[in-house]
């Protein structure tokens, strides 16, 4: 009877965490889409061409920001998790996992949309052309969006088996 209890106690506790983690990664995931977003535009002007696509970029760059920015929060609270155990064990296997997070982390953070259209403006010979290159490839991004949301489900399910 106490373990059930105990047990129904950690499942609220983790659901709580990890509804946490994920507003917390929603909401920063919004914040840095619409500063990007208002920085770009004030930039981009009344660009007749860039207009004619502003509409779905916006809603492909928003979605797949907060979807990155979540999978950043869920792997910044397993990383958290995972060390915290670490230290109490010094299992190989945990380090190995650290390590496998911290990667997956760092390839979360370099799929981030901004930094994909700050390199491209970087990298064309005209800021404008790859800034219109790169919002064409927003606009059709769904295929991105798509895997990062089944990122996102990956991770939450990792996170709940981990901490459960």
């Amino acid at each position: 009877m106490i373990s059930t209890i105990r047990e129904k106690d950690t499942q609220k506790k983790v659901i709580r965490t990890l509804s946490i983690i994920l507003i917390i990664g929603c909401l920063i995931g919004i914040i840095v889409a619409f500063t990007s977003l208002a920085i770009l535009q004030r930039r981009v002007g009344e660009n007749q061409e860039i207009l004619l696509i502003w509409g779905s970029f916006r809603f492909n760059f928003t979605i797949d920001t907060v979807l990155i920015c979540m999978n950043l929060s869920l792997l910044l609270g397993l990383l958290v998790g995972y060390w915290r155990d670490y230290q109490n064990t010094q299992s190989p296997f945990l380090l190995g996992l650290l390590i496998f997070l911290l990667v997956l982390f760092f390839q979360s953070l370099m799929s981030l949309p901004l930094l994909n259209l700050l390199l491209s403006l970087i990298s064309s010979e005209t800021p404008r052309q790859g800034f219109v290159y790169i919002l064409l490839a927003y606009k059709s991004a769904i295929f991105n969006i798509i895997a990062h949301f089944f990122g996102t489900i990956s991770l939450v399910i990792l996170y709940y088996l981990s901490r459960e």
